[in-house]
């Protein structure tokens, strides 16, 4: 079987001075695992700087594209992101773009498609265990607290789950340079939003991302930051999997699905003073920390691997082909 993966994007994020793309990776991801698998002949990750050169047997969009019969005989929607107007007005606007199959990172999700008519099934997040395993210590990325991200969260989210780790050792990696333009719109300095200037000053840039395990692993706390869309629909995200493959203690922000199933794994925080003193707190009982990151480490080796995601996929596709 010849299966690919579509994201709207063009590749190479890793090698370029933008931002890197979490689609991007995380299709790689899913495509090396798939390759491992008895009767995928090959797996790859297409874009429009990518295009297929052959008809594949299916083809599986990460971003919503519309599906193009010229490159696979079959297409599935994996709804795996984010949306700042809701991933239900998003999910009406793929229904009608009327792929084969659909996949979902949410159960919540996938209830209201099947109650629409439509079928799929539910994949969440999978780690890759071969990149995010637990490394030796880098003095460069001991932190008392760690955070991987760009400025997308938006000022209540940033200000009550990241800001208050300021305070700290706080190694933060990522784009949070302010555009000029939007300088210029807000007139002066002044207006700019404290957490903005000051994560702007303190921010080291993008992380190569052969370190990201490497500072998870050796990073006191990490935090998690999840969309207000992933927590109003229910989704464990992919960080909150990769930090704890490396045995990292995490903090973060209330998810109920998360808080029902691996309620031992990680620490639930409301974030500003809250989560400040659970920093506070967390940082001088190691043994605690050492104690949750070892139950989110089993957990995930045994729960969420990537492995045993692209096995529930291929069962799927094999269903619709």
């Amino acid at each position: 079987m010849k299966i690919g993966f579509y994201i709207k994007w063009s590749k190479g994020s890793l090698n370029s001075n933008s931002n890197v793309l979490g689609d991007e990776l995380y299709g790689e991801s899913i495509c090396h695992a798939l390759r491992k698998v008895k009767g995928i002949k090959f797996a790859e990750l297409y874009a429009p700087n990518y295009l297929p050169n052959e008809e594949l047997d299916v083809m599986i969009y990460l971003n919503g594209t519309k599906p193009n019969d010229n490159w696979a005989k079959r297409h599935i929607s994996y709804m795996q992101n984010a949306y700042g107007e809701g991933s239900d007005k998003v999910l009406e606007e793929f229904q009608k773009i009327g792929y084969d199959g659909y996949a979902f990172i949410s159960k919540k999700l996938l209830s209201m498609h099947k109650n629409s008519g439509f079928s799929g099934i539910f994949l969440p997040f999978g780690v890759d265990l071969d990149t995010f395993y637990p490394r030796k210590a880098e003095r460069k990325y001991t932190f008392e607290v760690a955070y991987i991200g760009n400025d997308i969260k938006g000022e209540c989210r940033t200000t009550k789950y990241l800001f208050p780790a300021v305070k700290y050792n706080f190694g933060l990696f990522g784009n949070w340079e302010i555009p000029k333009a939007r300088l210029r719109f807000w007139k002066n300095w002044r207006k700019v939003s404290e957490y903005k200037r000051i994560f702007q000053k303190i921010s080291q840039g993008k992380i190569p991302q052969e370190k990201v395990p490497v500072l998870y692993s050796n990073a006191k706390i990490n935090l998690n930051c999840t969309a207000q869309d992933c927590v109003n629909w229910d989704v464990i995200t992919l960080r909150t999997f990769e930090v704890l493959a490396c045995k990292g203690f995490l903090i973060t922000d209330r998810v109920a699905v998360a808080e029902e199933t691996m309620k031992d794994c990680m620490v639930f925080t409301e974030g500003d003073e809250d989560l400040a003193e659970k920093i506070e707190y967390y940082l001088s009982h190691e043994n605690e920390r050492k104690i949750i990151a070892e139950n989110g480490y089993e957990y995930v080796i045994k729960h969420a691997s990537i492995e045993k995601r692209v096995k529930e996929l291929y069962s799927y596709i094999e269903e619709i082909i």
